[in-house]
């Protein structure tokens, strides 16, 4: 396979310079396309002392209201997450990933764009799982539905029936890497190896002001750049993680979009939603800033 001087494949490089797209391309472009809206929220709770709770949600009630035309909705709370992990939102298996995007009118050969609502990092997680299970052409709206609603362009409150939608996705994994799980982590901890940790979380959840989860604090060796400072500019680094993964695909789809190849980053998704509600610090260590 051919090479970029940056290490990607050129059929990566292809794939990443058309993977931001524009209003005005989506518009000219939206009966050519599948679409997929999977806005969404993480509410905070009144804060007890350090500790801050939060409650995952769907915009499901927000699409009905209103989309973008032809668009199918995607719960991130519970369509492309595992039912059987003890860890909230971790990515669905194979089957039941194949399923969900199916039933929305994906398959391996069509243009696939996502969009939220402007925040990118439901966007960005949805994009990420589908390039870990091998789709090889989806998008990202910039700017999402915010963008398209301060532009004024056509909205829709229709949805069609799942039968006419349906098509056939067959999921493959073909990077397995671009996914981490806590051993991978413990691995890269132990090795201090080359490998950048990027926590995407906060500030304040970074320097144990903020608390989300049993413990408070980082994994060792990590580097804090919240995914909020990439709305407006891409910033750089290798392995990612935040509380659930999600705003961790943030950083991720920027350092791609900057050039580092997918072979080379890496989604820890538990995050510090696993990692931090562990007890055993000898596994899971943890760094105070």
């Amino acid at each position: 396979m051919a090479m970029s001087a940056g290490g990607s494949s050129l059929e990566e490089d292809v794939i990443r310079a058309r993977a931001l797209v524009s209003t005005d391309w989506l518009q000219e472009h939206l009966e050519e396309v599948t679409i997929l809206d999977i806005r969404g929220e993480v509410e905070k709770l009144p804060a007890e002392a350090d500790f801050v709770q939060t409650v995952y949600r769907p915009c499901k009630e927000d699409f009905l209201n209103g989309h973008i035309p032809g668009a199918e909705f995607v719960d991130w709370t519970a369509d492309i997450v595992d039912p059987q992990s003890l860890v909230p939102v971790q990515l669905s298996p194979k089957d039941l990933f194949e399923a969900a995007m199916e039933e929305r009118g994906v398959c391996n050969d069509n243009t696939v764009v996502v969009y939220d609502n402007g925040n990118m990092l439901f966007a960005t997680r949805l994009w990420w799982a589908l390039t870990y299970y091998g789709h090889k052409d989806v998008r990202i709206l910039n700017g999402g539905w915010k963008r398209w609603c301060a532009e004024e362009r056509d909205i829709s409150v229709d949805t069609e029936c799942p039968l006419k939608k349906y098509a056939e996705f067959n999921a493959r994994v073909e990077l397995p890497s671009l996914r981490c799980v806590a051993s991978d982590m413990r691995e890269v901890i132990k090795k201090t190896s080359d490998a950048c940790i990027v926590d995407a979380r906060n500030a304040a959840q970074f320097t144990s002001k903020e608390r989300r989860a049993k413990r408070s604090g980082c994994i060792p060796g990590a580097t804090n750049i919240p995914y909020k400072r990439l709305i407006n500019k891409e910033m750089g680094g290798y392995l990612r993680y935040c509380n659930g993964g999600v705003a961790s695909t943030a950083v991720l789809f920027a350092l791609w979009k900057l050039g580092i190849p997918l072979c080379n980053l890496s989604n820890y998704d538990g995050s510090w939603g696993e990692w931090g509600n562990q007890e055993d610090d000898e596994l899971y260590p943890v760094a105070r800033t």
